[in-house]
């Protein structure tokens, strides 16, 4: 294969991913405008900060699988609202660990020390 069908098939290739993501961003920043307007809209319903929060535990109960946002609603509300992410009664129950095991849920990385 010459240089030139070499280098115009890599370019051609890669215009046309290129092209794909940028359809492909555009498409989830018009989904998640919409789904921002829901919100936006649920929360002119509400007449106090009780009413807000429920209109929003329902709006993320609604739209949590198309957004696949990485925290529940109630760590998001905290967040939005200054707060911190409370891990409070969090245990390794939870994550299918018993405690009793002195091995780390960490990978090593010591390979990344490696530059």
């Amino acid at each position: 294969m010459s240089e030139d069908k070499y280098s115009e098939i890599k370019d051609m290739v890669l215009a046309h991913i290129q092209a794909l993501f940028e359809e492909m961003e555009k498409e989830i920043a018009i989904s998640h405008q919409e789904k921002y307007t829901l919100l936006e809209d649920a929360f002119e319903n509400a007449s106090d900060e009780d009413e807000l929060k429920v209109a929003f535990d329902q709006w993320y109960k609604d739209h949590t699988e198309e957004l696949a946002l990485e925290y529940e609603g109630d760590d998001l509300w905290d967040q939005a609202l200054g707060g911190e992410i409370s891990f409070d009664g969090y245990s390794a129950d939870d994550e299918g660990l018993d405690g009793d095991d002195d091995s780390s849920v960490f990978e090593d990385d010591d390979d990344e020390d490696d530059d």
